[in-house]
Formats: structure tokens, C-alpha cells, sequence
């Protein structure tokens, strides 16, 4: 018997950021927020993440879990009649940063996205910008899992089903005792 979680559904906070003010909705618990925010190392300080696979990874595997993450999504905006999500390199590497610093033990949070925002504005300016985050272990498929949880909660389905976005950005990160972490962004260029 295989043993399944997912932090998706208790643990995920939607945020968006636009031009001039970021709003954050709290989807279940300001105490699992106060806990997450610090980060193992303290108030404010952030870990020097290496985002490059670590020896536990499987490159193949990430791209797979990316790809079929992806492709989940884009279905279900085809399936609403919206244009499909443009798979951008750029912010995929945006999104691995952050989804490598929880894997590596950092807090599972959107601690850091308005400099994720600010990072990708460098490159691509936008009007808007979306984060969704997930992370599951023991299932089959993960990115099936992934998407699901989003699926199935309102804030992260709003993101997903936004026909605004325009350009994606996705990356899977994986632990050393095997969970994945999901981030994926979305962005609505200038």
C-alpha cells in the first residue's frame, strides 16, 4: 500500500500581482502562513538555492511531470474555448528557482514572488502575473495530482482559466525523500 499526500488543497495561497498593488488571498489558515514565511533559516534571510538538478533528480522525469502539467492545463482551457498557454523557457526557469528552493527545504509558500514577478518583468515586460503552487508524493502521477488540486480550488482553477494569460511558465522540483514541488506561473504581457 502506497502512502499518498498532497499540500495543494490546505496549504496553497493564490497571489496575483499586478502594475501597482499585489493581493494575497489566504485560502485556509494565517497560522500555516505565519509558520511558512521564514523559511527554516529565519526571518527574512533567504538560503542560496541551486536550481540545477540535484543527484536525486531525474531530468527526464521533471520535463515529463512539466510537459503532461502542461498539457492538463492547456486541455482544460480548450475545453472552455480559451487559447492555449505559450510554454515560455524563460519563466519556466523563474518557476524552477522557487520550486528548488522548497524542494531543497525551504518553506512551501509564495515567500519570494513579488521578486519572482520582478524577475521575469526583467525580460517580459506584463500586466499580470499569477503564481500556483502544489507538491504531492506516494501518487502515480503526480502532475495528474497537481493539476486536480488546482482543478478543484477555486483560486488556483481562476488562474489556470484566466483567459487574460497568455504565456506559462512551469518547473517540478523533486526532494530527496521524493515529494515534488509544482510552481507555475502565468503572465499576461504588455
Amino acid at each position: 500500500m502506497s502512502m499518498a499526500c498532497a499540500g495543494i488543497s490546505a496549504w496553497i495561497i493564490s497571489t496575483s500581482m499586478t502594475l501597482k498593488s499585489i493581493s494575497v488571498s489566504l485560502l485556509f489558515s494565517l497560522l500555516l502562513w505565519a509558520d511558512g514565511c521564514a523559511g527554516p533559516t529565519g526571518a527574512g534571510e533567504l538560503r542560496i538555492i541551486d536550481p540545477v538538478l540535484q543527484p536525486h533528480e531525474d531530468a527526464a522525469e521533471l520535463e515529463l511531470l512539466v510537459r503532461r502539467a502542461h498539457d492538463r492545463v492547456n486541455a482544460q482551457r480548450a475545453s472552455l474555448g480559451m487559447t492555449q498557454l505559450s510554454l515560455d523557457t524563460r519563466i519556466s526557469r523563474v518557476a524552477r528557482r522557487h520550486s528548488a528552493r522548497m524542494a531543497q527545504g525551504g518553506a512551501f509558500s509564495h515567500q519570494g514572488f513579488k521578486q519572482r514577478a520582478t524577475a521575469i518583468g526583467r525580460f517580459m515586460p506584463y500586466r499580470t502575473v499569477a503564481e500556483n503552487l502544489g507538491y504531492n508524493y506516494g501518487n502515480a502521477d503526480p502532475a495528474a495530482r497537481a493539476f486536480n488540486s488546482w482543478l478543484n480550488s477555486h483560486k488556483h482553477r481562476q488562474a489556470m482559466e484566466d483567459s487574460r494569460f497568455t504565456h506559462t511558465g512551469l518547473a517540478v522540483a523533486k526532494s530527496s525523500n521524493g515529494r515534488y514541488y509544482f510552481t507555475q506561473l502565468f503572465l499576461l504581457p504588455r
